[in-house]
């Protein structure tokens, strides 16, 4: 009897102390996900502040380098926000910040990243790190099944991190936030000029073949993402906001077009994504670009590139006018 009274008292004690840790860490940032956080504050204020109808770019941080949200207003004679973050939050957590600011009549550009059409919705280290840092609101969306999932998701350091309270400074150097990006959102200092020699050794080995990406063969054995844009693009519909996905921005590698499997991903995701209800426009192949034109990861344009690829862009919605065009 005494050893099980010492198990049950042993259990509900750590089980205490567990909930206890659990509770500390809801709401306490880490200096990790601060970037992020700057850069969405900046961006969603700027979409907000808008009255009438505008455009939105929806996607991971390859829209942040690579779409030039001033062209895109001039095309369509509306204001443009570039809400485009950070790839690594995953498509529920980048699809429900654009919910936040979509209103009829607005027009969403998604450009992205085809790891983003594969996202099976499990929680990875970053989105779990943010969101239990950060969005308590986005906290209170999620079922208990995967608020569970975040919880054993996160990391030993996580949990050390959230436990010493570190201090939540705003970012301030580096590539990535808010102090490099302009007032509609877009990525500033990525010119040739900004590069330094770790920006260039990235992409050196980004550019390697064994660096090159298998969604082809991983379309064919995950679920991906699939429904949920399907259920986006009903939301959509039913608030009269117009969809429009476009290529994303990719370092091209041969084994693309080499390989069947993945020459199929590519040939066949505009059709895949015009049954989801959305619109797509443009040939993937037709936006992939050799190394000499990314910045620091095979996603991120150098800001001449961007010109040229969004330049690209509008002549195709220029050629296949949709939504409500100008």
């Amino acid at each position: 009897m005494k050893f099980w009274i010492g198990f049950f008292t042993c259990l509900i004690t750590l089980s205490l102390v567990w909930i206890q840790g659990v509770t500390t860490q809801l709401g306490t940032p880490t200096p990790s996900s601060r970037w992020v956080f700057d850069a969405y504050q900046l961006k969603l204020k700027a979409a907000e502040q808008i009255t009438g109808p505008k455009v939105l770019v929806v996607a991971g941080s390859n829209a942040m380098f690579g779409i030039d949200s001033k062209q895109l207003s001039e095309y369509w004679q509306r204001p443009t926000i570039n809400v485009a973050v950070n790839a690594g939050l995953g498509l529920d957590y980048i699809l429900a910040q654009a919910q936040k600011v979509a209103r009829r009549g607005d027009i969403l550009v998604l450009p992205l990243e085809y790891a983003l059409y594969l996202d099976n919705g499990e929680a990875n280290s970053q989105i779990i790190d943010y969101v239990i840092g950060r969005d308590s609101v986005y906290w209170k969306t999620l079922t208990y099944g995967q608020r569970t999932q975040y919880i054993v998701g996160m990391a030993p350091e996580r949990w050390i991190q959230g436990l010493r309270k570190p201090a939540d400074s705003p970012v301030t150097s580096g590539t990535y936030g808010a102090h490099h990006l302009n007032a509609v959102g877009d990525q500033t200092f990525s010119g040739r000029e900004h590069q330094q020699e770790h920006d260039r050794a990235a992409i050196a080995v980004a550019a390697s073949p064994k660096k090159a990406w298998n969604y082809g063969e991983r379309a064919l054995q995950e679920k991906g993402a699939w429904e949920r844009l399907r259920q986006f693009a009903e939301w959509s519909r039913e608030n009269q906001i117009c969809l429009i996905a476009v290529p994303t921005a990719l370092l091209f590698q041969e084994s693309y077009r080499s390989s069947s499997i993945e020459q199929h991903f590519y040939e066949s995701l505009p059709d895949r994504v015009r049954q989801l209800g959305i619109s797509y426009v443009g040939q993937p192949y037709d936006f992939m670009y050799p190394a000499n034109h990314f910045f620091d990861t095979d996603h991120h344009l150098l800001d001449w590139a961007r010109t040229i690829h969004t330049r690209k862009l509008i002549a195709l919605l220029e050629a296949s006018p949709m939504c409500w065009s100008k």
